[in-house]
């Protein structure tokens, strides 16, 4: 499709989706361009990866659900640690928070213990079961 033009999609019988195309931004860092498209009549960005683009993305270390003291995201959003290396912690005790379409949720130690490693950034974007922090 090219800027400018407009095609017909029928959906199911009798639903049409008309769509034009608007403009193709760059690829950001991990390889995704924002499309603008008109979608019966209303812009709309849609994000696409571009597979011709060549990303590094490091790919975050998951927690091991067998062992107690890690503590994983239990879904995907933006984290922020609320506990430092070394600090006490209580079972129960929030050590991060985590919001994710505009709700935020506690994530809670399942025991007690020494706060070994945060293997995360202070805030960061993860995904469900990336280890955050580890408890001795």
């Amino acid at each position: 499709m090219r800027r400018g033009e407009e095609h017909r999609v029928e959906l199911e019988r009798g639903v049409e989706l008309l769509i034009g195309l608007e403009a193709i931004s760059d690829p950001d860092e991990r390889g995704i361009r924002t499309v603008m498209c008109i979608l019966n009549g209303q812009l709309r960005p849609v994000l696409v990866r571009d597979r011709g683009v060549a990303v590094d993305v490091p790919v975050a270390e998951k927690a091991d659900r067998s062992n107690p003291g890690h503590i994983a995201a239990p879904f995907s959003g933006v984290v922020t640690v609320t506990v430092d290396v070394g600090a006490e912690v209580d079972a129960g005790q929030t050590v991060a928070t985590l919001e994710a379409m505009k709700m935020e949720a506690a994530v809670s130690a399942p025991k007690s213990g020494k706060v070994a490693r945060i293997a995360v950034s202070r805030t960061a974007q993860v995904e469900s079961g990336d280890l955050l922090v580890v408890i001795n």
